[in-house]
Parts: structure tokens; C-alpha cells; sequence
């Protein structure tokens, strides 16, 4: 999130001129999220299992009642009915913003990555980290700065993942739109942040972001651009529900 930046590019508080998000990435000390956070992971674990599609796979195996109702009706001569298990066909990425103004919030999105991991009926779960954008690189550990480039991440995940952003979305206007990420080589137009926020919305079928911020404070510039692209909902129980129901079901 936002650190005190003012237009003219001038970090308040710190000495020297504005710098990108991913060099303050690289320079501050930031923090994973924990997973092993108890305390109202339960009610975050029973929005999460509203998330779910279910794929008859694997071997077969018997269902109880059907068995009884059709032994009944053959007259007590015993009929097994088999059928594949049913499993969660759900695959999820969690891309999570770290440091900065999502500080206040690490213990809330602690107990959204603990539920995430508690949950086991995901088919697949992966998560990132990235600092107020998603830019050419993300974390899978942002305390140690491992993690890959994104558009290796993008070739890599199918598109049938369901993606959940979490973060404030607030940030210097120019940390969203400037063209500052020359990830794409030498003499290739620079990608901006908002230019990935699109990129992974469209190679993804299904995308939301939740935000930690009230509603009442989503008139931010770039709060309002990202919401323009992928659909927000507030990072509270009420919202992550909602979003279960409209966006990712």
C-alpha cells in the first residue's frame, strides 16, 4: 500500500525523490503472512467452502443410501450402487500485497491465508506475494524476495484458477500507470501495473479483489482504477460471502 507519496514524487518522511514499488521492494524488510492464526480463522474457513465445484473423479466407491433404496425394492435381495467420488475441482491463487499500508491489516489476511490452507477441499492452492501492485516479478516468499517472474506464473497456471487479490489497492497514482516496468526486454514498451492487473484478469476465467479498506474510502484514484478492472468486494465476512456468490461460483 501507500506510504506517504506525495504528486511530485517526493516520499514524505524520507530523504530523496519517489521510487517505484519494486525497488522499495527490494530495499524494506517485509513479512509473509502466518498461517497458523486460530482466532476467527473458522468463520473465514466457512466462506471459503461456499467455493466449491464438484467433479465426479477417481475410483468408485459405494453410496450407502442408494444401496438401501434399491435392496428395498428388489425385495431384501441386496443391490450395491458404486459411483466415482465426488472432489473439489476448485483451483485457487491467492496474490496477497505485503508491507507498507497493509501492515494494520497482516493479522486479518493472516487469518484469510490460515482458513485458505486449513480448507482442504481446494484441488489446488497457490498464493503470491507482491508490494501495492503486481509488477514483472511476484514473491512466494517476500521476507526472503524468492519468487518468479509473472509472466512465468501466467504460463504456468492454467486459466481455470480462481483468483483472489488481497490488498488496499492505494497507492501513488503513478505506481499504478507510469511505465516503469521494463520487463519485457530491451526496446519493448514498458508494462505498468494496472497493464498486469489486465493481463491476469484476462488469462484468468474468474478474478476478485479483496480489500481490507472501508467502502467509504474507494474514491482513491487507484483504488477506483483497479476496482474498474477487477470486480472488489471489502475483505470482511459479509464481502468475502458476497463475493463467493456473485464473482466466484
Amino acid at each position: 500500500g501507500q506510504q506517504g507519496q506525495n504528486p511530485q514524487g517526493m516520499r514524505v518522511g524520507e530523504q530523496g525523490g519517489g521510487r517505484s514499488a519494486i525497488l522499495e521492494a527490494e530495499a524494506r524488510q517485509f513479512q509473509n503472512y502466518r498461517t497458523d492464526v486460530k482466532l476467527d480463522v473458522r468463520h473465514f474457513k466457512t466462506a471459503l467452502k461456499t467455493l466449491r465445484k464438484l467433479d465426479r473423479e477417481g475410483p468408485e466407491v459405494l453410496q450407502l443410501d442408494p444401496t438401501i433404496q434399491k435392496t428395498a425394492r428388489n425385495a431384501g435381495e441386496i443391490e450395491l450402487v458404486f459411483a466415482p467420488d465426488r472432489k473439489n475441482a476448485i483451483k485457487l491463487l491467492l496474490l496477497m500485497d505485503a508491507g507498507g499500508s497493509m501492515d494494520p491489516y497482516s493479522e486479518l489476511v493472516s487469518r484469510l491465508f490460515s482458513a485458505s490452507h486449513a480448507v482442504q477441499h481446494f484441488k489446488q492452492l497457490e498464493h503470491y506475494y507482491f508490494h501495492n501492485c503486481v509488477y514483472s516479478r511476484i514473491y512466494k516468499d517476500i521476507a526472503q524476495r524468492t519468487g518468479v517472474l509473472t509472466k512465468d506464473m501466467l504460463r504456468e497456471l492454467p486459466s481455470d484458477f480462481r483468483v483472489v487479490f488481497v490488498g488496499d489497492a492505494c497507492m501513488a497514482p503513478w505506481e499504478l500507470t507510469a511505465g516503469s516496468d521494463f520487463s519485457l526486454g530491451y526496446g519493448a514498451t514498458p508494462m505498468t501495473g494496472i497493464d498486469w492487473l489486465r493481463s491476469i484478469r484476462k488469462h484468468f476465467r474468474d478474478a476478485i479483489w479483496l480489500n481490507p479498506e472501508p467502502r467509504r474510502y474507494w474514491n482513491h484514484p487507484t483504488i477506483s482504477q483497479i476496482g474498474a478492472v477487477i470486480p472488489m468486494y471489502e475483505l470482511t465476512l459479509d464481502g468475502l460471502k458476497q463475493a463467493m456468490r456473485l464473482s466466484l461460483i
